[in-house]
């Protein structure tokens, strides 16, 4: 036998992973990619050691 709140917790689960998704494409739309820039990374060790 099933309770109702198995199920209103799925949805809402649901609900929320959708909502968060949704949100998600219309920044990455509205704002475009990420601009990272390529030459920005953290030293290696052999620049370390020079």
């Amino acid at each position: 036998m099933t309770d109702g709140f198995g199920l209103m917790r799925k949805r809402l689960v649901a609900r929320t992973i959708l909502t968060c998704a949704l949100l998600a494409v219309t920044v990455w739309t509205v704002l475009g990619p990420p601009h990272t820039r390529p030459g920005l990374h953290l030293p290696s060790r052999t620049a370390a050691i020079r």
